[in-house]
């Protein structure tokens, strides 16, 4: 059985290719709307929505015979992958990480992490657009003089009620779905009068590039959260070498 931690497309495109060959996968994912969007596989033998620590994981491996873990987590999500490197470690399983490529863009600003950026900005005049989901949003809000910030966010009701319980007004909340085009995302820029927008490399998937250039064109200042730096055992950077190496080494259909 393989246990997929999917929090992204090329997750759930991992999770139907494993699948469609005829491997055994269950699937977590950290939010119900994750669950959602894995159920539209029929093949998926099970799915667990939730949060999972190292112990759970280690109880999953046990209960479900878990023999190979793909992690097909978001590129920020770095304690779940900690978690499943140490889970797999304890139980003596074999672990796969998928991690889309990281591009470097000329002109960006880069910080380590969000005080940092927020340090940056202090010393800033202008629109702030945050375009890093929602989990970090009160580092900011809590720093920054509220007025200048807008954040675009997913279109559910506990993330717009997170964002309004933080202090933004619905005129600060763009609730909406991407990837977007770079022509999308200049007309947001240009909208809001943005003059700063804060952002993830979540990867070509993720909308990063055209989020990124789409800015540089219309003179908005790019202040880019680096990744954090995880020491995977085991790396691939696309679809078809995820599925290459997991046909190589695991050979049990279950």
């Amino acid at each position: 059985m393989i246990l997929v931690l999917s929090g992204t497309s090329d997750g759930r495109k991992i999770i139907e290719l494993l699948a469609s060959t005829g491997y055994s996968v269950i699937v977590s994912t950290a939010t119900e709307y994750g669950r959602m969007l894995a159920e539209l596989d029929k093949n998926i033998t099970e799915i667990i929505s939730s949060r999972l620590e190292k112990p759970d994981m280690e109880k999953i491996i046990i209960e479900k015979d878990i023999q190979y873990i793909v992690d097909a987590t978001h590129p920020y999500a770095d304690k779940v992958s900690k978690n499943a490197i140490a889970a797999s470690k304890s139980m003596g399983i074999q672990y796969l990480r998928f991690e889309r490529e990281e591009h470097i863009y000329d002109g960006a600003h880069y910080f380590p992490d969000y005080s940092s950026a927020v340090l940056y900005l202090k010393e800033t005049q202008g629109n702030v657009l945050l375009t890093i989901g929602s989990n970090n949003l009160h580092i900011f809000t809590s720093s920054l003089d509220i007025d200048r910030l807008y954040a675009r966010v997913l279109p559910t009701y506990a993330v717009v009620k997170k964002c309004e319980e933080l202090g933004l007004l619905p005129r600060q909340i763009i609730a909406v779905q991407g990837p977007f085009t770079k022509e999308l995302n200049k007309a947001i820029y240009k909208n809001y009068n943005i003059k700063h927008m804060v952002t993830k490399d979540s990867g070509d998937a993720g909308g990063t590039k055209e989020k990124i250039e789409g800015a540089m064109e219309t003179g908005v200042n790019v202040i880019l959260i680096q990744r954090p730096n995880i020491d995977y055992p085991n790396i691939c950077n696309s679809i078809e070498e995820v599925i290459d190496s997991i046909k190589k080494n695991y050979k049990n259909y279950n």
